[in-house]
């Protein structure tokens, strides 16, 4: 007889709804599964670009988790986890409800890390719900500016601005890094590409301050009618204050099996955890992807009494970058191709994985 009943699946992302997908298939057995969630729609990132561009509409982006839970033998429940209560096996929720769990697992992204002060003209993409009203607010102003130089900085600062010529509005956008572009290899090679595209590019430059209309940096002002900040994930505070193993900045430490170090009846991935064995792992979309067969299989194993299966990071992975104009860059490993058969690669390899979740 199974003693565990209670499963929880605090989150929306790209784990949680392969574990939804799978109980659909083949439910835990005598186990009642529950997806908490801040909102009723989880917004798939990697299209995120193509909706600034104005290629794909709100509908094409967004999951209606409440809609794919009804489908897969999985309950629904649109509220925040705000506290963890480990040893009670309890959770605290922003309604002031609380939940009690056998198992539970956390796939709920992160904040944004915000290293210098702001102003209200200042806008981030997190939670992902709130995407879309904060896209609209600032691609149709005048200059808009990117904070950050990884993927996201780069693919939005160039959707933007090739809605902005396609829509021949006036105006600049520009992108600004502490670093140079995405990577040291590759840093030269994009920046040219971005300029030569017509965006203005600032790297290697600090940000200090960002007022109303006024960017600081080390090296120079610049005036804005909006500010996108992309610099870097920053974790939820009640993994630490719950007294869980925490990494340094705070992120869920799990072990290969993507369970707590400290508490074998919590599970995480993606973007809110860390990994104790690659403790560098980028938080990106692809790890977590491949992490939500892992921790399907881990919970089923739980459940069942079974010894669990750890996760190995790949070392090698496709990565597609929207360049704007329906053009993107492909990388893999050493190969770099850009144009615009990799955009319509992105697209499909895009729409299928949103299929999946329809």
């Amino acid at each position: 007889m199974f003693t565990i009943t209670t499963v929880l699946l605090i989150g929306g992302g790209h784990a949680h709804l392969q574990c939804i997908k799978q109980q659909g298939k083949n439910a835990l057995p005598e186990s009642q599964v529950l997806l908490v969630s801040a909102n009723r729609y989880q917004y798939y990132s990697g299209m995120f670009s193509g909706y600034a561009e104005g290629i794909y509409d709100k509908s094409d982006i967004r999951i209606d988790l409440k809609a794919f839970c009804e489908k897969n033998n999985t309950a629904y429940l649109e509220d925040s986890v705000v506290a963890i209560q480990p040893e009670q096996k309890k959770l605290l929720c922003k309604s002031g409800r609380t939940l009690s769990y056998d198992l539970v697992s956390f796939n709920i992204g992160s904040s944004t890390h915000v290293p210098f002060p702001t102003e209200d003209s200042a806008y981030t993409v997190k939670p992902n719900y709130t995407y879309t009203e904060t896209i609209q607010q600032l691609r149709d102003t005048h200059s808009p500016v990117i904070i950050g130089g990884g993927s996201a900085g780069v693919e939005l600062s160039l959707s933007i601005l090739a809605r902005k010529k396609r829509l021949q509005q006036e105006g600049t956008v520009t992108l600004v890094s502490s670093t140079g572009l995405l990577s040291e290899e590759l840093s030269n090679k994009l920046t040219t590409l971005c300029r030569k595209k017509g965006l203005k590019v600032y790297t290697g430059e600090n940000v200090e301050h960002v007022s109303e209309t006024k960017l600081q940096t080390d090296k120079r002002t610049l005036t804005h009618s909006g500010v996108l900040l992309l610099t870097g994930p920053s974790s939820a505070s009640m993994f630490k204050e719950s007294g869980l193993r925490c990494s340094e900045d705070g992120f869920l430490l799990v072990n290969n099996h993507l369970q707590s170090e400290s508490d074998p009846s919590i599970f995480g991935a993606g973007d809110c955890v860390t990994l104790s064995a690659h403790p560098n792992l980028p938080k990106n979309g692809v790890f977590a992807v491949r992490q939500g067969p892992v921790l399907w299989k881990n919970l089923q194993q739980v459940v069942a009494g079974k010894s669990l299966k750890p996760f190995q990071p790949q070392k090698r992975f496709l990565s597609i970058l929207s360049t704007g104009n329906k053009e993107a860059l492909l990388l893999y490993d050493s190969v770099h191709i850009h144009g615009t058969i990799p955009w319509r690669i992105k697209n499909r390899i895009d729409r299928a994985f949103m299929d999946k979740f329809r």
